[in-house]
């Protein structure tokens, strides 16, 4: 039995390896997952006696060969002494494989079947769909879903930066003074109520200025309610000092005239304002397009992903997304500031949908992910 370990930073980049190397025919023996990648120990010319014998027999101390390459010194030593746990493994796979015969690694690792219809109840009805089927035929479905979603939507990676004025936009009830709240709160965190301000312009909402009043004076920090542009421009200049400056903007039905003209003052500040849309988990395809309409010709910077806790299936705010380009910036996932609130990791809103390893998969088979 030639066995060899080969790592990479994907399991795709990894079973490429392990094809070209030592051709259909090997088999996996083992997985790990590492701080960069995976590692995966696969092995040809696999003989069931002798993986009996290599699994249950005593170690012995390895004859190395002072002249063999690095390579061939692991490869001894994993055979002559393996470890427990990979022991376990060995004597496993040879049980399943007197029972069910062996099968080349193209088999073993195949990507399970996309559920469609799984993929529908979670909101995904437009192109998204086609991308994710072919991805998770090529990846499998999770990781499918992952390299569809990076690729079309995108993450920022700093969505704040070191100094700058934000102003969290979005419809009523996606969660704005809460989500400023957390953002303030973990700035102040770092850095010290000393660094940050909060605005707000939603003098519309019943105790909506209350609401941030309370939560600026737990973290230490000023407010100021914002009537028209000239309280913004007044407001600006006067915590100029500060690094950080959070506007909580009013949530308006999208035929109010009164939402138009608030985001007309605030689009004169330009590049100097960072917009990012907050936008609930819980929005249906069919209101996406008229609710969010006013906010979809703007310069916007980044969009937030509120309320997972309440709605895991987001497909199609993913998808509207998707169609416009538009990266996330964060994931909200409950109330609590500052902490539900995180920067966006695809693994985590994959989660946050119950797609847990396999769960795409047309009957639940994990197999393809046992990393």
């Amino acid at each position: 039995m030639k066995m060899r370990r080969f790592q990479g930073s994907t399991t795709r980049e990894v079973l490429t390896q392990i094809r070209q190397a030592l051709g259909p025919d090997a088999v996996i023996l083992s997985n790990r997952n590492l701080a960069d990648g995976v590692e995966i120990v696969a092995a040809i010319d696999f003989d069931e006696a002798e993986l009996m014998a290599a699994a249950t027999a005593k170690p012995q101390k390895p004859v190395i060969d002072q002249a063999a390459t690095e390579q061939t010194e692991t490869e001894t030593r994993a055979v002559q002494k393996p470890e427990p746990v990979r022991q376990e493994l060995q004597a496993l796979r040879a049980l399943v494989e007197k029972r069910w015969g062996r099968q080349p690694v193209a088999n073993s690792v195949a990507p399970p079947a996309l559920d469609r219809a799984r993929l529908q109840g979670l909101g995904f009805h437009a192109a998204l769909l086609s991308q994710l089927e072919r991805a998770a035929a090529e990846l499998g479905a999770r990781e499918g879903m992952i390299h569809v979603l990076q690729e079309q939507i995108g993450a920022l990676s700093d969505p704040l930066g070191d100094a700058g004025i934000i102003a969290l936009l979005g419809p009523t009830g996606a969660g704005k003074t809460t989500s400023v709240a957390k953002l303030a709160a973990q700035q102040v965190l770092r850095y010290g109520p000393e660094t940050v301000a909060l605005f707000t312009s939603d003098t519309y909402r019943i105790a909506g200025v209350e609401q941030l009043n309370i939560y600026a004076k737990i973290l230490g920090v000023p407010v100021e309610v914002l009537r028209g542009p000239q309280d913004l421009l007044s407001a600006l200049q006067k915590h100029r000092g500060r690094r950080w400056i959070f506007i909580d903007t009013m949530g308006l039905s999208p035929r109010d005239e009164r939402l138009n003209e608030q985001l007309q003052w605030l689009d004169a500040l330009g590049d100097n304002l960072r917009r990012l849309l907050l936008l609930p988990a819980s929005l249906a395809q069919q209101s996406l397009d008229q609710v969010l309409q006013p906010y979809a010709k703007l310069s916007l910077t980044a969009a937030i992903l509120s309320k997972l806790d309440e709605a895991p299936a987001c497909g199609a705010v993913l998808e509207w997304l998707a169609a416009r380009k538009l990266p996330l910036a964060y994931l909200s996932d409950g109330q609590k500031v500052p902490e539900d609130i995180q920067p966006v990791t695809w693994d985590f809103l994959a989660d946050a949908m119950g797609l847990a390893t396999g769960a795409l998969a047309a009957g639940g088979n994990s197999r393809y992910h046992e990393a």
